[in-house]
């Protein structure tokens, strides 16, 4: 109907997956599972729809994989490629509407509501730009469209693969009664086994519950869970999500206490979160290590900075201030991580290293890490290193962006 709203969320099917396959066109139809080598102890960052037949999925160990799925293609991670896969899509959704509200790197909100009079009914243009990234760039998307962001992200998840659902206004509580209630998106497993013990199954015994004895449960959230199991949803389409921190991790293919390639890898997780920064043009003003021993015990440190930077040389001296702090000598570290937080609009940087031949917020420092972005910015990031880094392999690299909304 005119004047209802019109949200539509767009997510790309077994992304990471689809890019591949455009790259090497004789990977269709083959059961495709990208993380790296199954001999190593990594985990499965996109399996496609073929691996999942045989129960592989995302998340999951990449041994665990290989026994599941014996046929199957292994990559490693091509996070240069998706990335500016994801950047062509994003293209495409900004010539349709600029209310577009990315939610990774693989899906995003539309808000068409303003869109009829100039392109059509949002369940024709919602079609369109499915089409458009199909014969544009060749990678299969589904999408959901509603009155609702919470309802079309359900939806869409309902019509992968390559499908589309549109919940008509009115509709959304008689779509969603049905559903097991961990299709509603923050309901994890925890959250789910509560519920379940509550005799809370799906969506609509959801509703049947006070919002009361919810939040007595869940706390805002159950608020927040009560008002979405309705279909009510007033979070906005927003045009840019904050973007709240930036971390790097990576899992070692063997437990190590070499101290030395800990350090090389904290250099090259700081580069890596510090390229993020500028290319959002953001600065950090606090800096956190995460260690993970063999034992599976996690521990993390964090050092707030006196002036914010951009510069990977100021994180790096800091992330090795954390780690020795956080070493336990002789204890066998499974994985490593640097974090940013904190985050402001660069071009405050101050300089952390006044002693230092080189200061890293220096005319000479920026120009020197200006020049490493853009050579891999055209060639890829391993194309140049640092050379503590040089052909410096530790294992998986786990990339996040952290935003802010759910």
């Amino acid at each position: 109907m005119p004047g209802e709203k019109a949200i539509l969320h767009i997510d790309m099917d077994a992304f990471f997956c689809s890019v591949e396959r455009v790259l090497d066109p004789t990977l269709e139809g083959k059961p495709v599972i990208v993380g790296g080598d199954p001999g190593t102890r990594g985990v499965v960052s996109a399996a496609s729809y073929e691996a999942r037949e045989f129960g592989v999925h995302s998340a999951m160990p990449l041994a665990s994989a290989g026994r599941l799925c014996p046929g199957a293609v292994f990559l490693p991670v091509n996070f240069h490629a998706y990335l500016r896969y994801s950047r062509l899509v994003r293209d495409i959704l900004d010539e349709f509407t600029p209310m577009v509200e990315p939610a990774g790197i693989d899906e995003a909100y539309l808000d068409l509501t303003g869109c009829r009079l100039a392109l059509g009914e949002p369940v024709v243009v919602a079609q369109e730009i499915r089409r458009r990234i199909k014969d544009e760039l060749g990678l299969p998307s589904s999408a959901g469209l509603s009155t609702a962001k919470v309802v079309s992200k359900v939806a869409s998840g309902l019509a992968k693969p390559d499908g589309f659902l549109e919940v008509p206004p009115g509709g959304e509580l008689e779509f969603l009664a049905p559903l097991p209630v961990e299709k509603i998106p923050g309901v994890g497993p925890v959250c789910r086994g509560t519920l379940s013990d509550m005799g809370i199954r799906t969506v609509g015994d959801l509703t049947l519950l006070p919002v009361e004895a919810l939040q007595s449960i869940l706390g805002s959230w159950g608020r927040i869970l009560h008002q979405h199991a309705r279909g009510i949803d007033r979070r906005r389409v927003e045009k840019e999500r904050t973007v709240k921190s930036v971390s790097r991790e990576t899992t070692y293919d063997t437990d190590t206490i070499d101290y030395p390639l800990v350090r090389s890898t904290l250099l090259l997780l700081s580069e890596k979160c510090c390229r993020a920064l500028r290319r959002e043009r953001l600065a950090t003003t606090r800096v956190a290590v995460k260690l993970r021993h063999s034992d599976f015990n996690t521990y993390m440190k964090f050092q707030t900075l006196p002036v914010a930077t951009d510069q990977e040389q100021a994180i790096y001296r800091v992330a090795c201030e954390l780690f020795e702090k956080l070493l336990d000598r002789g204890v066998l570290i499974r994985l490593v991580g640097v974090s940013l937080s904190g985050l402001v609009t660069a071009g405050c940087q101050g300089e952390l290293f006044a002693d230092a031949g080189a200061a890293p917020g220096s005319l000479r420092t920026d120009r020197l890490n200006e020049s490493l972005d853009q050579i891999r910015n055209r060639y890829g990031f391993q194309a140049i290193a640092r050379g503590s880094t040089v052909g410096l392999a530790p294992g998986r690299e786990e990339p996040h962006v952290g935003q802010g909304g759910t």
